[in-house]
């Protein structure tokens, strides 16, 4: 009987100090802000598609990889193309960026993509992977996208929890705020 009240006792404590965070949050984070890391693999018809089931507006949707089947003389022509589109950039410190590999000399691009809850924006995006023969470039050891959400103020952490339950996400976090301390001598 010992030995079961004991085991009681202790199985009582660690659920006591789980780290249960879904009710309270001690560190400071941005209002508003949730990012959701999408798995790898995951088509950006697929992504789109879950960033319609939301009636949130996206702040942008970076760490997308693309190479194109042009040309490694059109580099530029792609960042062009690309970086005249009014969803591709912010006109001041983001815009789409690539390079030619160096050892297949194949266009890479590295977009990031702003109010991807505009179907507009998602349409246009589609079509010009076709124009430019923009294929995803997925890697196995990262996420296939990152999406940052701006949901209701006071509603985060719900919202970081309900979108870990869709089988599309990798992971969901808030967007926490860090103390940076910069280095004296």
């Amino acid at each position: 009987m010992k030995k079961v009240t004991l085991l009681l006792v202790v199985i009582g404590i660690m659920f006591s100090c789980s780290s249960d965070d879904s009710e309270t949050e001690t560190r400071e984070f941005v209002p508003g802000e949730v990012s959701v890391g999408i798995k790898s693999g995951t088509e950006i018809n697929d992504l789109f598609e879950f960033i319609n089931l939301f009636d949130h507006q996206v702040d942008n949707v970076n760490s997308l990889t693309f190479t194109s089947n042009l040309e490694s003389g059109n580099l530029q022509y792609v960042l062009d193309v690309l970086n005249e589109k009014d969803y591709t950039n912010d006109g001041v410190n983001w815009f789409v960026t690539g390079y030619l590999h160096s050892q297949t000399n194949q266009i890479m691009i590295f977009p990031r993509l702003f109010g991807m809850e505009n179907i507009d924006y998602q349409t246009d995006w589609l079509n010009s992977m076709n124009v430019l023969g923009l294929n995803e470039k997925h890697n196995s050891e990262l996420n296939s996208g990152i999406i940052r959400f701006y949901v209701p103020v006071g509603r985060e952490i719900e919202w970081r929890n309900q979108f870990t339950s869709y089988d599309i996400v990798d992971w969901a976090e808030l967007n926490y705020i860090a103390d940076i301390e910069p280095h004296t001598n």
